[in-house]
């Protein structure tokens, strides 16, 4: 599948970090401290490589910005297993948690009582805090929305697997950008390379369309990577299946309109991308911070093939060879359920 999948062309591999084994032992620290080595689940979790991920989609970071960037990555990752519980089909289940989750972003405190806190709780506490001390208040507080935007995607999943049917491809679209959570991902970029795009390009709408673009090409590669996966599951949150049953086609005819519709995303981001240097230079943006803008919209491009990489040798996706391994695959997530959450599961 992975050979089938448009991404951008580039003339060499994607760069990987020179820390990348140093990352992987440090991402694998960090989860035996969450307590994911005490189940099978969160064993075979911290085999995926989730250190060598963040080696593929920040590659120019130093070492110190690449735990903050492989912290948030992993940190989203036990969120999206987390919210595909069953649980939180339920209207309203995953509001509690969204909010806790943002009071701990926003202030660096958990407003929980301690008997509530959990060692997940306690390192995102003081992820927030270090993630502060790095970032300009109007980077922190770009991040910090636009993890608020991934959360509020999770809810509108939810929300649809309640009702039980696919959403149309438009309402699909404007979702899946949410729960992607490109717009923090790429938001790591600049902290990456120790750069910002400007409030007054960021807000422009060729940047927009820049950010959108490059979100849903993620988005959509992941859905065509994952699609069997998610179909064996039963879950259609993915372009292909929603496709599928939007246009009443076999599994197989979606797939290659899912692929033509990705080849085309990616024509849009290098169309908008190539007129992004005279638009800064008509808004008199001064040489030295177009450049950086230039290297910003290239590393989203590094970040989305790096990422097919990785789709490589994962094992993130692998489908589970039972329908009871299946069903076990996140226990280890247990312990981060909110304690109401865990009375009534």
């Amino acid at each position: 599948m992975l050979a089938m999948i448009p991404t951008y062309p580039e003339p060499n591999r994607p760069t990987v970090s020179p820390y990348t084994q140093k990352i992987e032992e440090y991402v694998r620290s960090v989860g035996e401290s969450l307590g994911l080595t005490e189940t099978q689940g969160g064993r075979e979790r911290l085999e995926a490589g989730y250190g060598h991920f963040v080696a593929w989609t920040y590659p120019e970071a130093s070492f110190r910005d690449l735990c903050l960037c492989a912290d948030w990555l992993f940190v989203t990752f036990i969120l999206d297993d987390l919210h595909t519980l069953k649980v939180y089909d339920a209207p309203g289940a995953w509001a509690p948690v969204h909010r806790r989750l943002m009071e701990i972003i926003n202030t660096g405190e958990d407003p929980a009582p301690a008997r509530e806190r959990t060692p997940f709780t306690e390192a995102l506490t003081d992820l927030s805090i270090r993630t502060a001390e790095r970032l300009s208040p109007a980077l922190r507080g770009r991040l910090n929305r636009h993890l608020d935007l991934f959360f509020q995607g999770f809810a509108e999943e939810s929300e649809n697997r309640f009702r039980g049917t696919p959403p149309g491809i438009e309402s699909f679209t404007q979702t899946r950008r949410l729960s992607v959570g490109m717009e923090f991902g790429f938001d790591l970029v600049e902290l990456s390379l120790e750069t910002e795009v400007p409030a007054d390009v960021y807000e422009t709408g060729l940047f927009r369309e820049i950010i959108e673009a490059a979100s849903d090409v993620v988005a959509w590669q992941n859905d065509l990577h994952s699609v069997h996966l998610d179909n064996k599951r039963g879950d259609f949150h993915n372009v292909v299946i929603v496709m599928q049953h939007a246009a009443g086609i076999s599994l197989q005819e979606a797939i290659e309109s899912a692929v033509a519709k990705l080849r085309r995303r990616v024509a849009d981001f290098l169309a908008a991308e190539e007129q992004l240097l005279p638009f800064l230079a008509s808004r008199g943006v001064p040489p030295r911070i177009r450049e950086e803008i230039l290297k910003v919209t290239a590393g989203m491009r590094q970040w989305t093939n790096g990422c097919l990489e990785w789709y490589g040798n994962t094992t993130r996706y692998r489908i589970p060879a039972t329908s009871g391994e299946s069903d076990q695959q996140h226990a280890h997530l247990e312990m981060l359920l909110p304690s109401q959450v865990r009375a009534s599961a």
